[in-house]
């Protein structure tokens, strides 16, 4: 008879436990921003590369296309209150591929976040330590950075959130500061509003109106914070009220930040000197050209500026595994990266693997911060695209759904309100995707890479678990309060009269399956009428010879046995002393059952190892 397998729409298994929710409005801004206002630090300079002095104008137009999605997000993140950011998004309003294609892309900017901010560090260190210019040292550098930040997140998100509140607050007040002490001594506005024209021939300051659009699309490489907030609202406290909050709080402190240090850095600095000289370290341009305390200031601004960046990274490893446990859960990606720790309830697998990720792309980018760059705008603007159409989707198609918080600005179509600012914000990325694909190779050859090993995996993944790749699966959660996970370290397997291969087969496919170390015990019986240490050598010889050849089964598995002979006056007695005295927590045993089904037991043996074992005991029935 053929049986068709079936494809799940429905899975259930066992809640065992959410992240916390901890998080308020600051500590949701401090991650958020950490990333966010993080990107000035190095993209006004990139920006500037292709703008010139246009470059506050790009930065405007990428800060309305940002005000947009963080609308989008706000809405999305009060309304389905889980974590997940656009993948969440994307499965509601479509179905877990398309959801799958906007997380995935979205995991490969995380990684970068987490390579171009680690980074980034150096050249503003590099005021202290000039060797950290050298290539190599900074590659060695930033993998250690990385290698901290596994640390500290593994230890939970709350300290991690709290030293972003604090070194985000000290930073965002030194940008600030640069803004007005810039504007004081630099900006003059009518020199200024000449620098910001386009297209103007023989002018070293305007650019082309196709370099001016790559540096806008350069420009917004800011905004996987947004996505670093989506994703903590899992562990947000009230997330309907605190998400929209602190991404209103990050939008208008972003775009007064950012616009405000571009109109300053190119009041001091020449757009060529910026995208030259102070490429990795724009914000050391403008604090060069103060008259007075630029010697001071600028080991401060190094400081601050290496501060925020280790901020951002920080946030971009908290997205990256955040994201990818959302995506465990629901089937996404192997269930190995949902595994959460036992004591802190971080989400440890996927933490170690983008941070080895992460460090795998800094030392291929062999000190290029050009490759970096190009790497970044792939998948954000894919799944920035998919949260806009979401939100659009989800308007038309579950209009009565509640709404703690409405996006403003909409217009009827028919029985329908849809966001302007949602229409604005997906034409925008999307074009913004096509320009990436268009005129960056390494960011076009590797995104796509990148999506092709994630689908293979997906539907790989997808076709072992018997679950529909386009379909939406629903996971229900169940409470199985006894049920504890277990993991075994030592397994002991007696071997008696020969007939021991089951026995020995199982005890060895348990410990590679948990990684265990198994000892095979052969206990000879010394008759009570002669002394415990009596020589029995005929027995001895059959002893050794059974547990050779439980060491031969053994080695098929690529598992080494310890192997032992006890004297002792009855078997149970001899193995109930051993479990006891050398901590074994799993014993293994075999057992003869008669096929009529007489036999009410498994041997006088086993029922007394039974009935006093201190650990659990696995039994391999043979039917005789």
């Amino acid at each position: 008879m053929k049986e068709k397998a079936q494809m799940q729409s429905t899975i259930t298994h066992i809640d065992k436990g959410a992240m916390r929710r901890i998080l308020g409005v600051g500590d949701l801004f401090a991650v958020g921003y950490g990333d966010l206002g993080s990107s000035i630090y190095y993209a006004l300079g990139i920006t500037t590369l292709y703008a010139l002095g246009a470059a506050p104008i790009s930065l405007a137009i990428a800060g309305l296309v940002f005000a947009c999605t963080a609308l989008s997000y706000a809405e999305l993140s009060a309304m389905l209150r889980d974590g997940g950011g656009s993948a969440t998004f994307a499965r509601h309003a479509f179905n877990d591929l398309i959801s799958f294609i906007a997380g995935w892309g979205l995991l490969l900017d995380f990684i970068v976040t987490i390579a171009i901010s680690s980074y980034s560090i150096s050249p503003y260190l590099a005021f202290f330590v000039g060797a950290l210019k050298v290539p190599s040292f900074k590659i060695g550098f930033t993998v250690c950075v990385i290698a901290i930040l596994f640390v500290i997140n593994f230890f939970g998100t709350k300290n991690s959130a709290r030293m972003s509140w604090f070194l985000t607050t000290l930073t965002l007040s030194t940008q600030v500061l640069i803004i007005i002490v810039g504007a004081i001594w630099f900006i003059q506005f009518p020199d200024l509003w000449e620098h910001l024209k386009i297209g103007v021939k023989g002018s070293s300051w305007s650019p082309s109106w196709p370099d001016f659009w790559k540096g806008t699309a350069m420009a917004m490489v800011a905004y996987t914070g947004i996505e670093s907030m989506a994703q903590l609202g899992g562990e947000a406290k009230h997330p309907a009220k605190t998400v929209p909050k602190a991404m209103m709080l990050a939008m208008s402190m972003l775009l007064f930040v950012y616009i405000g240090i571009a109109i300053v850095a190119l009041s001091a600095v020449t757009p060529q000197a910026l995208s030259t000289q102070f490429l990795e370290d724009p914000i050391a341009g403008i604090v060069s050209k103060l008259p007075y305390g630029s010697r001071v200031l600028g080991g401060w601004v190094g400081l601050l500026a290496a501060i925020i960046l280790f901020v951002a990274a920080n946030a971009g490893l908290i997205g990256a595994s955040r994201l990818s446990f959302n995506m465990g859960e629901n089937y996404q990606l192997p269930r190995t990266v949902y595994r959460l720790h036992k004591k802190h309830k971080t989400p440890v697998v996927s933490l170690g693997i983008f941070a080895v990720l992460a460090m795998i792309i800094v030392i291929a980018s062999r000190g290029k911060l050009a490759f970096l760059a190009d790497l970044y705008n792939f998948g954000a603007m894919l799944a920035f695209f998919m949260t806009h159409l979401s939100l659009i989707f989800l308007r038309i198609r579950r209009p009565d759904m509640k709404r703690p918080f409405r996006v403003p600005f909409n217009i009827k179509v028919g029985k329908y309100s849809i966001p302007i600012t949602g229409i604005i914000g997906g034409l925008a990325t999307a074009s913004t995707w096509c320009l990436v694909v268009w005129t960056k190779p390494d960011g076009r050859y590797l995104g796509f890479a990148w999506l092709i090993i994630g689908l293979s995996m997906y539907f790989y993944y997808r076709r072992r678990e018997s679950i529909a790749p386009a379909g939406k699966i629903e996971i229900h959660k169940i409470k199985v309060p006894e049920f504890e996970a277990k993991k075994y370290k030592h397994v002991l397997v007696p071997t008696r009269g020969g007939k021991e291969t089951q026995t020995v087969q199982m005890a060895c496919e348990m410990a590679k399956l948990h990684g265990a170390d198994v000892t095979a015990v052969h206990v000879v019986e010394v008759p009570f009428s002669l002394p415990l240490e009596t020589p029995l050598q005929h027995r001895t010889v059959v002893a050794e010879s059974i547990l050779k050849r439980a060491e031969a089964i053994g080695r098929e598995f690529n598992v080494r046995i310890n192997l032992r002979i006890v004297q002792a006056r009855t078997v149970d007695a001899a193995i109930l002393e051993l479990i006891e005295k050398e901590n074994y927590d799993l014993l293994v045993m075999g057992a003869m059952v008669p096929k009529s089904g007489g036999s009410k037991g498994y041997g006088p043996v086993v029922e007394r190892v039974l009935k006093d074992s201190m650990c659990p005991i696995w039994i391999s029935c043979t039917a005789v």
